[in-house]
């Protein structure tokens, strides 16, 4: 312990006299450490801190897929969560939950639209938490005929109800219904993610429409390969029974975690690999410093090794003053780090699932103090290597002018050079790719307009719409009431906004004059709209007509179909007059529709996934009661819009809660994980850069200057000032070629683990990959320029004179 103090004390009195590069060098650590730290962070509270719930990783997300290619909503029916509860199925419970909106009515008689949770039994029992208060549903709750209850979260609890511990037993008064509180959920418990209020759900054991998320719990030591196939076996069963539903359907499963965070975990890991590609450039930038600075104390170094310091000595040495840097490195790279995540949750981090909060805990502490060790042990090894190695006369001699001793050093750093540029062009094609990825998926025509549109939630529930045609006169009568208002150039209803993620129709399809095939039939979406939802959504109508006022429901049923449906279903036949029938499980006769018009494709459940083939159902003729209202407004500013708006809804219907969308944000909101990535790479590729050419900038001065007397020589020979231009050029250009093909090989290799991750992009990108060759070989070729230029300018004079 004594001789390690000795060394640390002696290590401080070097670094402290040449102040410089110790401040170099833990600026360039604390960068990188702080940038790399900064996003494990990130990872460590999206992925690797635990979920709130005991033995979390036995917990799954369940989903249904079909593998013969059909539309299908990818949610899970009835039957399919009932039978996963099969005792000789390694699973302890497995329950369906689906999403709704209702409009919560406050004590003043106020609207709120909110989010609820209907759940099937066994739910809380599910994730293990025991309720704050009262109890979690019992199977009487589930009965067929039971009353309206419901647990509300803490959340709720504290804003509804003060934390007053007598709620239990107290009425909450929706629009829609009004339901008796019989418990309290767990603090923080927050699944689904935004559910304030849990609804008890009885499940058909027949039920065969999908509707419903699921989630697992396996029996403790089962695996998840044993469950799967016993899940496999599970549908292999509905399929038997419910051939049309079931057949080729398959269960998937993902950790609860992965079906949290979903395509933001991807992004992260990708962003963190560049961060330690980052972190490495850093210590390669340290280390380079470390070996100039090791050429300089050759004399020295020889001098202790003389006096009989053993070899492990000089490396001990040397490794106690990189630690000493790393050390001081980390430190400013945790407020490096604490700064980065305040600019990343400040860039909308925050708004990303399992971001609310970013906090160091131990993991990251203990992951700094790796980073800190390994980058200490990195920056040092190199310059302990090359002086340990070298004998007493060759360390003499580099300290001198006129030796050619300085070779093994400048070898060291022109590795460590291509080393940079490797790892720059790696970085900025990684930036590349992300750019690349996020202007794809911004580039695409997702079907519709965004600019100046709006949308809200409009429900209408209550006496005032008892039967249909009393509903059909209160739509018609808010469409009329919002196109009147000054500034509103179009409006219409919709079952579904797009981009929103709202539940959808996935039906079966059959068209007239065909037979339906039961092993293989056709699949098809369906959505309902009021006549000038297309002009106030922005999709262009290609072919017929509109719906019109006249499409009522004492009328022929009529459609209209988007463009895939038309190329998947119809071929080259023209799609006017054509007659179909939709329905699920089975086909019903009485849903026969006819072909009016074809609009544009819509990307509606995400801008990457491609449109399904879908049709439109007038709500003239089918009238809904939950719908949302889109409005085309005259000025992209909509907010003096907004309030009349609300007015004149307040004045129609009092219970309807007017909540704005802007369409605009609601794509931009689909985008926010591309974003964030590619922001982050940007900056990752910026500092890469800039390292580099620091760098290379450092290695050729370092080269040039142990060249000073040759070129001295060669001047005073008749070297022009040209010539020792071209030849500290020539230098420069030779290890930046190096670099470049290496750089080139690691990026494309590093681009195809990114191209399975980001959208359409390709890791033989030839313009991302020769953009990163360009910009990294320009900073190198600036960063050669100042050194060979300031060589040129060596007087003979002031070099080749007598030694002192």
């Amino acid at each position: 312990m004594g001789t390690l103090l000795q060394d640390v004390r002696f290590a401080l009195r070097n670094l402290r006299k040449t102040p410089a590069f110790p401040l170099a060098a833990i600026a360039t650590l604390a960068l990188g450490i702080g940038a790399t730290t900064a996003i494990f962070s990130t990872v460590n509270a999206v992925l690797l801190r635990p979920l709130p719930y005991p033995n979390a990783q036995d917990i799954y997300a369940i989903r249904t897929a079909l593998t013969d290619g059909r539309v299908t909503t990818g949610l899970l029916s009835p039957a399919e969560l009932v039978r996963l509860n099969d005792p000789s199925v390694s699973i302890v419970r497995a329950v369906g939950t689906q999403a709704q909106d209702l409009t919560l009515l406050r004590d003043d008689g106020t609207p709120v639209r909110t989010s609820v949770s209907v759940v099937g039994d066994g739910f809380f029992e599910l994730f293990g938490l025991p309720v704050t208060l009262g109890t979690a549903f019992t199977p009487e709750h589930f009965a067929n005929n039971a009353a309206p209850v419901l647990v509300i979260s803490t959340q709720v609890w504290r804003d509804l109800f003060s934390s007053d511990p007598g709620v239990i037993g107290k009425p909450v008064r929706f629009a829609e219904v009004t339901a008796t509180v019989v418990g309290v959920a767990p603090a923080g418990f927050d699944t689904p993610h935004g559910a304030g209020f849990w609804f008890a759900q009885p499940m058909d054991p027949q039920g065969q429409n999908h509707s419903f998320d699921g989630y697992m719990r396996l029996k403790p030591g089962a695996s998840i390969e044993r469950v799967r196939g016993e899940m496999a076996a599970v549908m292999a069963g509905l399929a038997r029974d419910f051939p049309v539903s079931d057949m080729n359907r398959v269960y998937v499963v993902r950790p609860l975690v992965d079906s949290i965070v979903g395509d933001l975990g991807p992004i992260l890991i990708i962003v963190l690999s560049s961060t330690a590609l980052l972190l490495l450039l850093a210590c390669v930038n340290v280390t380079n410093l470390m070996l100039a600075r090791g050429a300089a104390r050759a004399r020295e170094i020889a001098v202790r090794v003389a006096l009989g310091a053993s070899r492990g000595r000089i490396v001990r040495q040397l490794l106690t003053e990189s630690i000493v840097l790393a050390t001081a490195g980390a430190l400013v790279g945790l407020i490096v780090a604490n700064l980065g995540v305040k600019l990343l949750l400040s860039l909308g981090a925050r708004q990303l699932p399992r971001l609310e909060a970013v906090t160091f805990d131990g993991r990251v502490l203990l992951f700094t103090l790796v980073t800190l060790i390994v980058s200490g042990a990195f920056v040092g090894f190199a310059p302990a290597l090359r002086l340990a190695r070298t004998d007493v006369r060759s360390l003499m001699n580099e300290s001198t002018r006129s030796a050619t001793g300085g070779r093994g050093t400048a070898r060291w750093l022109a590795g460590m050079t291509i080393a940079e540029i490797a790892l720059a062009v790696t970085l900025v094609a990684g930036a590349g790719w992300l750019i690349r990825g996020f202007a794809n998926l911004r580039s695409l025509d997702p079907g519709f307009a965004s600019e100046s549109r709006v949308f809200f939630d409009a429900t209408l529930i209550g006496p005032k719409y008892r039967d249909q045609p009393a509903l059909q006169a209160g739509i018609k009568e808010v469409v009329s009431r919002v196109r009147q208002i000054s500034g509103v150039t179009a409006a219409g209803l919709t079952s579904s906004v797009p981009l929103r993620g709202s539940q959808e129709n996935s039906l079966y399809l059959q068209l007239d004059g065909t037979t339906l095939d039961p092993a293989n039939p056709l699949g098809t979406r369906q959505r309902f709209v009021t006549p000038g939802f297309f002009d106030a959504m922005g999709i262009r109508l290609i072919a017929g007509r509109d719906f019109a006022e006249d499409d009522r429901a004492d009328t022929t049923l009529v459609a209209v179909v988007n463009r895939t449906f038309v190329r998947r279903y119809l071929g080259g036949r023209d799609p006017m007059g054509v007659r179909f029938s939709s329905g699920y499980p089975q086909i019903d006769p009485r849903s026969m529709s006819t072909i009016v018009g074809v609009v544009e494709d819509v990307r509606q459940r995400s801008l990457a996934d491609a449109a399904e083939p879908a049709y439109y159902t007038s709500i003239g003729q089918r009238p809904l009661r939950r719908m949302a209202m889109v409005v085309k407004t005259a000025t992209p500013d909509p907010v003096s819009v907004e309030q009349a708006i609300r007015e004149e809804i307040r004045r129609f219907d009092p219970q309807i809660a007017v909540d704005f969308t802007s369409v605009p944000e609601l794509v931009g909101g689909t985008l926010r994980r591309q974003q964030l990535g590619m922001t982050l790479m940007l900056l990752f590729g910026a500092t890469a850069v800039a390292l580099a050419a620091v760098g290379i900038y450092g290695v050729i001065a370092y080269a040039s200057a142990q060249r000073r007397n040759e070129m001295a020589t060669r001047l005073a020979l008749g070297a022009t000032r040209g010539d020792i231009f071209l030849l500290v050029l020539r230098q420069g250009r030779t290890l930046g070629l190096v670099g470049l093909a290496i750089g080139l090989a690691t990026a494309y290799l590093a681009g195809r683990v990114v191209s399975s991750r980001v959208y359409a992009v390709q890791a033989a990108d030839p313009w991302i990959l020769s953009g990163a060759i360009a910009i990294v070989g320009l900073i190198a070729v600036a960063a050669t320029l100042i050194p060979a230029f300031r060589a040129s300018r060596v007087h003979p004079s002031h070099v080749l004179r007598p030694e002192a």
